[in-house]
């Protein structure tokens, strides 16, 4: 006879530690996303600025892990599941942090001014949370309001 005994999960167990910064009340979400697939096959809400996660009954295969919480930057992450358990760490910057030290202050201005004029260049992670306009670019106008934010005169959220 074939059965599953009800609550015994098939497949594997991804968890980890999200980090996050600012309200220690918004959600986390972390999903997992099949490859090919729009919709997440997966999903784990938690709360707090150091989370554990924990997504069990995970099928083997290769996905994207999306991390999002309100005023950061959506962070995507490649997890490829086999048949041992996966951990995850996962970390997630505040809009216009682009070091990740939780606040945006004149590092950041700095670091996105030098993108701006091209003495260094931002890519990735560190390139999305500079664009806090969203328009695919850095420049003066990311700089000036990462700079309002630092001194407090504008927020970017």
């Amino acid at each position: 006879y074939d059965f599953t005994i009800p609550g015994e999960a098939t497949g594997v167990t991804v968890s980890g530690t999200a980090t996050s910064f600012n309200s220690d009340t918004d959600d986390v979400t972390i999903q997992l996303i099949e490859s090919g697939a729009s919709e997440p096959a997966y999903e784990a809400v938690v709360k707090g600025n150091s989370a554990n996660y924990s997504i069990a009954g995970v099928a083997p295969g290769t996905y994207t892990m999306k991390v999002m919480k309100q005023n950061h930057v959506t962070r995507e992450y490649t997890v490829t599941v086999g048949a041992e358990n996966v951990t995850q760490d996962v970390k997630i910057h505040l809009k216009g942090d682009i070091n990740g030290d939780g606040r945006v202050n004149t590092s950041d201005v700095g670091k996105a001014n030098s993108h701006a004029k091209g003495t260094s260049t931002l890519t990735g992670y560190d390139f999305a949370c500079a664009d806090v306009n969203g328009d695919g670019k850095v420049n003066t106008s990311d700089v000036g309001k990462i700079n309002s934010h630092a001194k407090g005169t504008n927020k970017l959220w």
